[in-house]
Formats: structure tokens, sequence, C-alpha cells
């Protein structure tokens, strides 16, 4: 039997599901690379370090040990697509629109490693019509994922 290993994972969307889902992660050690929007001002990750410091206080804690925050990496869709490869799951959790998911997705197919699952934390539309903006040899391994908010709990 050959077992899928999850040895590193990318978050799509540094909002309050995917922070936290990052931090659920690093809880468990795995090694995850949290994306967002390049800021407007200040530092391009700036959007991720923001969502970054807030898991630090936000109560009750999404991360078991919170020095743990430090172990998310920080990476936005302008200067980091290329990390997308080397993610064995990567899991979007941005805002519940359509046309944002299906944009997403066709920026980051070209970046999606040949054996990743890309899932999304989609709780309302259609995993079929989002699967549309994907290329054929990577519809088998889209899926739908859900996370309860919030996801530690």
């Amino acid at each position: 039997m050959n077992r899928f290993q999850v040895k590193k994972v990318a978050v799509l969307g540094a909002g309050v599901m995917g922070a936290q889902i990052a931090a659920h992660l690093v809880n468990v050690k795995v090694p995850v690379v949290l994306f967002d929007l390049p800021a407007k001002e200040g530092p391009k990750n700036g959007i991720v370090t923001r969502a970054v410091e807030s898991l630090k206080k936000l109560k009750p804690s999404p991360l078991g040990v919170v020095a743990d925050a430090d172990l998310i990496g920080q990476a936005n869709y302008e200067e980091h697509m290329e990390q997308l490869k080397d993610c064995d799951l990567i899991i979007e959790a941005i805002a519940e629109r359509m046309d944002w998911k299906l944009d997403l997705y066709t920026k980051i197919a070209p970046f999606i490693a040949e054996h990743a699952i890309v899932a999304s934390n989609t709780s309302g539309l259609s995993i079929t019509k989002l699967s549309e903006a994907l290329p054929e040899a990577i519809k088998p391994r889209f899926c739908g994922i859900h996370f309860f908010n919030p996801p530690r709990y």
C-alpha cells in the first residue's frame, strides 16, 4: 500500500481561518507556509506577518506553544509562488467568493507539484464549479476540506 505523506503544506489566505489552520499544522510539527496578497504599504509579507502575530494573542490560543507561531513560513502571491512546488498539500482558505477563488486557482496552477493535493476550505461553494479553473491533471487531486472555527478546537 502506498501512503500519501504530507511533509509540507501551503495555506492560501491569512485571514482568521487560514492563519488558524496554519497554527493547527505547526501544532503537530508539520511545516507550513502561509500565503496572502502582497501588502500595499510596508513589507510585502505584512498581511501574513500581522496574521501570525495575532495568533500569539488570541484566546483560546490556536497554538499549543505560542512560540511555534515563528515556525509558520510567510509568503505572498507576488514573490513566492515557487514555494508551492515543495508542498504536498495546498489548502485554500480565502473569502467565500467564487470569482476570487477561481482567479487564485488559475494563478497557482503552474506551481502545483505533480503529486500535491489541492483542497478548498469552502463551506458552501460547489467543489465541482471550483475545479473548473484547474487543469485536467489537477482535478482528480482537488477536494473540499473543512475545518470548524476555531480549527484547534
